[in-house]
């Protein structure tokens, strides 16, 4: 499968999870973005459905509804979250994780990579928006080092004009977009936009190798295939 898709997540998928369980990880949003049905092609031995949202969202019956379109059957829905700083007792590892789109909405980022690194046994599949590290537009321009990891909140008015320039053409970003309150509970606005390299040292300051990565997006996300320790 890996051969034909041109989805950098369905071909790190497609390298690692023949034969092993797999839960892609709050993946209801936008549910045809699912990654369960790459997992099912690509040979998956177990499929999970892990997200936040409550047993009666109408997202959960968007996604059964896909699954039955699809012909997928025999997959688990767990209502799980992430940021839950005691994970370990609600939930159980599977082999491969894919998380997408999270990372940069959580205020917690390294409980976040702390967390996946707990449900997963094996390999994660992470992609998360990131800042490049220099920003140039009518608006002004907006730098730093490739060490640096943005704080939405922190963004004065013309920092976040030149972040509106930059990302409205790729649809809402609450936070840069607009402005937005920021509370410790809300994950609606983006929270962190850390630079590739910052990225990468984040998973592995949270104990992940980093086997492959690539930029996305137009260069503003960054997918990653991270290994789980040895004698996790």
């Amino acid at each position: 499968m890996g051969l034909f898709s041109s989805d950098v997540r369905d071909q790190y998928i497609s390298r690692v999870v023949k034969g092993n369980t797999f839960a892609d990880i709050c993946g209801l949003w936008g549910t045809v973005n699912e990654k369960v049905s790459v997992a099912h092609r690509c040979g998956a031995s177990e499929l999970t459905m892990m997200d936040i949202q409550p047993p009666e969202s109408d997202l959960w019956q968007k996604f059964h509804d896909r699954m039955s379109a699809l012909e997928i059957s025999g997959y688990r829905c767990v209502t799980l979250d992430l940021g839950h700083p005691q994970i370990d007792s609600t939930v159980q590892p599977v082999d491969v994780v894919h998380c997408s789109g999270v990372l940069y909405h959580h205020p917690n980022p390294m409980l976040l990579l702390a967390n996946l690194r707990r449900t997963s046994r094996k390999f994660v599949i992470l992609t998360s928006a990131i800042v490049r590290g220099e920003i140039k537009n009518k608006k002004g321009r907006y730098s730093l080092p490739p060490s640096s990891v943005l704080f939405v909140p922190a963004l004065s008015d013309a920092e976040r004009e030149i972040m509106r320039a930059h990302w409205e053409p790729y649809g809402t970003a609450y936070g840069l977009t607009q402005k937005c309150e920021f509370t410790v509970d809300n994950f609606a606005p983006w929270w962190w936009l850390p630079t590739a390299t910052a990225l990468l040292a984040m998973c592995t300051a949270a104990g992940f190798s980093v086997e492959d990565s690539a930029h996305t997006w137009n260069d503003n996300a960054l997918t990653v295939l991270l290994k789980c320790p040895a004698n996790k």
